[in-house]
């Protein structure tokens, strides 16, 4: 009787984790995507916004953004470095949102918090990354009343000045170690 409930039992969950076992295999390819890669926000078809995104292994996302620190011409706005997650969404693809904080240069008041949501695609072998993101941001109610970024009720705005559909292509290759020492032609 006992041998008979073990088997059952045994059974019941092979049955359970089968189906989990090919969507297991169809995340996890193999490929890693975790890394520092260089970034490419394109505004353009010869235009790009540069970027150094570090993606760690407990799926975490750092970036220094090429607008941080000196914006775009004319423009008075200034920008936090961005923190972020990032999960596999399929077989060499991730998804990830990142965050930061918005700033007035002149005054260093804080304006909003920006949102960045991707999709993107291992390509190369894993050595490089394509897709697209989705720029969104959520104004303060002044320099000391933000909401709250994480509340799903929050109403994050589209992004000013970017293209109808608000979505920006993006690519990024892996950076890999250079041998130290002078540099051979």
């Amino acid at each position: 009787m006992r041998r008979a409930l073990l088997v059952v039992l045994a059974a019941v969950l092979v049955l359970i984790a089968a189906p989990l076992q090919p969507l297991a295999a169809a995340q996890d390819d193999g490929t890693q995507p975790w890394g520092t890669w260089i970034w490419q926000t394109w505004l353009g078809p010869e235009v790009s916004m540069p970027a150094l995104l570090t993606l760690h292994q407990d799926g975490t996302v750092s970036v220094s953004d090429g607008v941080m620190f000196g914006g775009l011409p004319g423009s008075t706005s200034r920008m936090s470095p961005l923190h972020g997650v990032w999960e596999r969404t399929g077989a060499k693809q991730i998804g990830g949102t990142s965050v930061w904080l918005i700033f007035d240069a002149p005054s260093g008041v804080l304006l909003a918090f920006g949102r960045s949501r991707t999709s993107l695609r291992l390509t190369q072998d894993g050595e490089a990354l394509e897709g697209e993101m989705f720029l969104e941001m959520l104004p303060c109610n002044g320099p000391l009343g933000c909401p709250d970024p994480v509340d799903p009720t929050a109403q994050w705005l589209p992004y000013p000045n970017l293209p109808p559909s608000g979505f920006l292509a993006v690519s990024a290759r892996r950076l890999h170690r250079v041998p130290a020492g002078p540099l051979v032609p």
